[in-house]
């Protein structure tokens, strides 16, 4: 889940992959990406459609109709889609899986650390963290708008393990534990580790996205430290219309460099009297703008995660509720 308000997609070079906008786009034999709406930009998000023995999608926050199409244009209907896998609890990625699963009595696996917030929209509220926030009664007309299935209750059917295959015939799923955005983020390879659904590690120009109860920004540098050093030659982001081949890299470093670039605003900020975290979200600091009252928990979140860090590395000191410079 990213919430940016204007997502400003950075479209590196694809090595020309594709140009246009299908529903789909075959990246390698049997492994469909079914592009979500609007460039996949929230509450939409890009799914994956593995063409093999058993029918497979991984995430169900692409709009119902670009699946159904996929399926279609593959000679399938909806009704036989045997598997679904979640990649992690957030809205746009478990989306339309209680839907897809009443119509085709699939399986639905997740992390075990997902069910709590994929099951009810309770739970959902609480691993984010909002439900005691002033701002969640604004938040639920909102989010039923947007998704209007997330009120419903969700069945899971089984779990995945770190790093334990998921076979669907030719075409092997390598869940990849890369906590830090949620506590279950789950990137998945494909076939190997030279591909890989990087999910939530989006690539976007917003940068990472951790405005949760859940987020951990240590651990969320780590994952993509750890993405970074497997080198993957492929990444599949959740949130840009095309894979990314060429420079992948150095976008990777680009996308961990916005942490150090949050940080030094930050810094700058409260030396000059913005010195708190309400004061450091009224500007805002880390969305360029904040369209809706209920986006300010997410702009806290993250600021307040950012301060902890520093005032545990020393770098601010707090007195008085107020932040101060401790070192320059």
């Amino acid at each position: 889940m990213n919430c940016p308000t204007e997502r400003v997609i950075r479209t590196p070079d694809t090595g020309d992959l594709m140009s246009e906008y299908p529903a789909h786009v075959e990246i390698e034999p049997r492994v469909h990406l079914v592009r979500g709406l609007n460039d996949a930009r929230f509450p939409e998000a890009n799914s994956l459609f593995i063409d093999d023995e058993i029918l497979t999608l991984v995430d169900a926050g692409s709009d119902v109709g670009q699946v159904t199409s996929t399926m279609k244009d593959l000679g399938y209907r909806l009704e036989e889609l045997d598997r679904l896998v979640l990649t992690h609890f957030h809205i746009d990625h478990k989306g339309h899986a209680e839907q897809l699963r009443q119509i085709s009595d699939c399986e639905v696996m997740c992390h075990p650390l997902s069910v709590k917030g994929i099951s009810t929209f309770q739970g959902w509220a609480e691993e984010c963290g909002i439900t005691d926030h002033p701002s969640f009664n604004e938040w639920i007309p909102l989010l039923i708008e947007w998704m209007p299935l997330l009120s419903s209750d969700y069945k899971i059917t089984s779990h995945f393990q770190n790093m334990k295959p998921i076979s669907c015939g030719e075409v092997e799923l390598i869940p990849l534990h890369l906590p830090g955005h949620t506590k279950d983020h789950t990137c998945f390879g494909i076939n190997g580790l030279e591909t890989i659904f990087l999910v939530d590690i989006d690539l976007t120009s917003f940068g990472p996205f951790y405005g949760n109860l859940v987020s951990d920004i240590r651990e969320f540098k780590h994952s993509i430290k750890r993405v970074i050093d497997l080198s993957p030659k492929l990444g599949i982001s959740s949130h840009l219309p095309n894979p990314v081949t060429d420079n992948l890299q150095e976008l990777l470093e680009e996308f961990l460099g916005v942490f150090d670039k949050r940080d030094a605003e930050i810094l700058r900020r409260i030396y000059d009297g913005h010195n708190t975290v309400e004061k450091l979200a009224s500007l805002p600091t880390i969305y360029p703008r904040i369209p809706f009252e209920p986006y300010y928990f997410f702009e806290e979140c993250m600021l307040e995660l950012h301060v902890q860090i520093l005032l545990e590395d020393g770098v601010i000191r707090q007195e008085r509720n107020e932040f101060e410079i401790a070192r320059r």
